[in-house]
């Protein structure tokens, strides 16, 4: 019978010792060297062929210059101005988002309707403000 020796490195020509079982360690020591652990890069690596979104800017601002129409409408000359504008700039965003890596088409649908709405009542004030300033100047004739 042998000893079982468990520091004892394995020998080769003795056939009593499995050269496949572990060598224990002394105390105080590791098996392997340690390796730091690689600092992660923090470089952020865009996929082959990604690309971010864009917002369309004309979408934004066509819906912008939409609102800005709903609230003046009651300016007679220059809601007709922005609303128009909003309806020329949310279509051409509304063109623009429909683009691969542009989105916006909400914004540009949300200004589009926010110009028509605007222009109708200022084409009603318009009319109105045609309509006075008409029969005022009838009923004066040249003489006012």
């Amino acid at each position: 019978m042998t000893d079982f020796d468990p520091y004892r490195q394995p020998d080769p020509a003795n056939p009593g010792y499995p050269p496949s079982a572990p060598v224990p360690q002394p105390w105080g020591t590791q098996p392997y060297p340690v390796q730091p652990y690689a600092q992660p890069s923090y470089v952020s690596q865009p996929y082959s062929g990604y690309q971010p979104l864009v917002t369309s800017g004309m979408a934004v601002a066509g819906m912008v210059i939409g609102i800005v129409a709903l609230v003046l409408f009651w300016v007679p000359f220059l809601d007709l101005l922005l609303g128009f504008l909003a309806i020329g700039l949310s279509w051409a965003g509304m063109v623009q988002a429909d683009r691969p890596g542009y989105t916006g088409k909400g914004m540009g649908i949300a200004g589009l309707v926010c110009g028509i709405i605007a222009v109708i009542p200022a084409l009603i004030v318009m009319l109105f403000f045609f309509g006075l300033f008409a029969a005022a100047g009838t009923a004066c004739g040249i003489a006012c």
